[in-house]
This record gives structure tokens, C-alpha cells and sequence, in this order.
């Protein structure tokens, strides 16, 4: 990940290294919006836990999947995507009574779906 914070040069760049290549692949980027491919869960999940013990940067697996996790782009999940995410955030620290909170709204927000909570009450719904 590459953070670019320069006057007029704002975003974040995602990019995909393989040992023995001498490039790299763009893979994503935001700027003002997401551009790029994305990933699937199942792309994620291998990234975060195949760190390359000989580079820098993020080696914990949490870590590595909550840094990678933007790039979401699959819309229908595997059941474990969340219980999986809620434990990665209190690995990091989230607080484990608004963890799954937390990772139904990055989930929901990154697939591109609207979330609903069925505890929520409306005025407009009568209840």
C-alpha cells in the first residue's frame, strides 16, 4: 500500500508484488472512488495469511487482512467472512462488544449492500 499525501496528489495505491519479479502490479487505487479490480474474500484471506517473512511491512495476519480489506469487491460473502473479521478486529483492539457490529458495516459497506439491523425502529415504519 502506498499512501500518496502530496498537494493535489492524494490516494491510495494497491499494489501486488511476487518474489523473483522486479515489478509490480497495480492492482487498485482510491482516489476520490475505487478503481481497479478489486478482490474476492477467498484472494484476501490468502494475502493476509502468506506474509513474506523476507520483506517489510504488516506480518500479523489481522493486521495484514484489515490493511488488504478495502479492496473487497465480492458481493456475496462466505459465512465465515464475518466471524472471521470480528476476530481480526479485536486482535487489533476493536472493542469485542462492537466488533460484529463493526464488521457488518465494513462488510455490507464494501459489498455494496445496505445493512439492516432488525432492532432498529423507524417512524416512518410504525414502530
Amino acid at each position: 500500500m502506498i499512501y500518496r499525501n502530496r498537494d493535489g496528489d492524494y490516494g491510495t495505491d494497491y499494489l501486488l508484488t511476487h518474489p523473483g519479479r522486479s515489478y509490480v502490479e497495480q492492482i487498485a487505487s482510491w482516489n476520490d472512488d475505487f478503481s481497479g479490480t478489486g478482490l474476492t474474500w477467498l484472494e484476501l484471506i490468502r494475502i493476509a495469511d502468506n506474509p513474506s517473512r523476507a520483506a517489510e511491512g504488516a506480518q500479523d495476519t489481522a493486521t495484514r487482512l484489515l490493511l488488504v480489506l478495502p479492496l473487497l469487491t465480492e458481493p456475496d460473502m462466505p459465512e465465515t467472512a464475518s466471524a472471521s473479521l470480528v476476530a481480526d478486529l479485536t486482535v487489533v483492539g476493536a472493542p469485542q462488544d462492537t466488533a460484529s457490529i463493526a464488521a457488518e458495516h465494513l462488510l455490507a459497506q464494501l459489498t455494496r449492500r445496505s445493512r439492516h439491523d432488525s432492532t432498529w425502529t423507524s417512524p416512518l415504519s410504525g414502530s
